[in-house]
């Protein structure tokens, strides 16, 4: 499992790969699920792309307070994965929930953690 608290929320591998690489057409998310997923996403990769439709879809789902919490959360989220990236630090849980070594962490993870690709790692 890729996060060990997803797991305990309920989440399994397949839903977080379906979140992943299927959201926008996937049947297991919810219409607000989505919404945020596609804020998370272009927030995450090309925030310019985020408009005035992006917004109205949003606003149908969350409150303000709870886009400003979403956004302060994935902003922190971001801000630790580039830090972390920099410094080639590697996942502290094993995909089975078990804290592990930088050292067993990169044998598992490879020489770039996938969270680390396209960043400083390279």
């Amino acid at each position: 499992m890729r996060s060990a608290s997803a797991k305990r929320q309920g989440l399994d591998e397949k839903a977080l790969d379906e979140g992943i690489y299927n959201h926008a057409e996937s049947a297991v998310f919810t219409d607000e699920e989505k919404a945020i997923m596609r804020y998370v996403e272009k927030i995450s990769t090309d925030p310019d792309s985020f408009g005035d439709d992006d917004w109205a879809d949003l606003k149908k789902h969350l409150s303000e307070e709870e886009i400003a919490e979403l956004a302060m959360f994935l902003f922190m989220n971001l801000g630790f994965h580039t830090f972390f990236g920099t410094l080639k630090f590697y996942p502290m849980f094993a995909p089975d929930g078990r804290l592990v070594s930088q050292e067993e962490s990169e044998r598992i993870y490879g020489a770039a953690p996938e969270s680390l690709q396209g960043q400083a790692a390279e």
